[in-house]
């Protein structure tokens, strides 16, 4: 089961990004299908990888996952902030188009110890 932000629509954020949470069955729904699916690993107090690279204009598909306890995943330029369930039950999935060149910073956005502000990572699209 993926987890979803409750009323978050596809978003055109002021940072050239188009995210919104996938649908069951897969991105065709929204008219955009998905090149590649970047699985992403939530850990504390890591993200794995921390770093992921795109071209400009690609679409994918972010599949999070928990190793441990209930994580946030958040991407502040985009507006985007969904759930990523504890271990066992299910992932967040999100789809992605990276419509303009640069580094996005996505982060854990529900706290979940010491070490939560370590929980960080950045989108890059060249």
């Amino acid at each position: 089961m993926a987890a979803r932000a409750a009323a978050l629509p596809a978003v055109v954020a002021a940072g050239g990004l188009l995210l919104h949470p996938a649908l069951p069955g897969g991105a065709e729904k929204e008219g955009e299908k998905p090149r590649r699916v970047i699985n992403i690993v939530a850990e504390r107090f890591y993200f794995a990888p921390a770093e992921i690279k795109l071209r400009s204009g690609e679409v994918v598909e972010l599949r999070i996952r928990s190793l441990d306890t209930n994580h946030g995943f958040m991407i502040p330029e985009a507006g985007v902030n969904v759930v990523v369930p504890k271990r066992g039950k299910g992932d967040a999935r999100i789809l992605f188009r990276a419509q303009r060149k640069g580094a996005f910073e996505f982060l854990c956005s529900k706290p979940c110890g010491a070490g939560h502000t370590l929980m960080r990572g950045r989108i890059v699209v060249e």
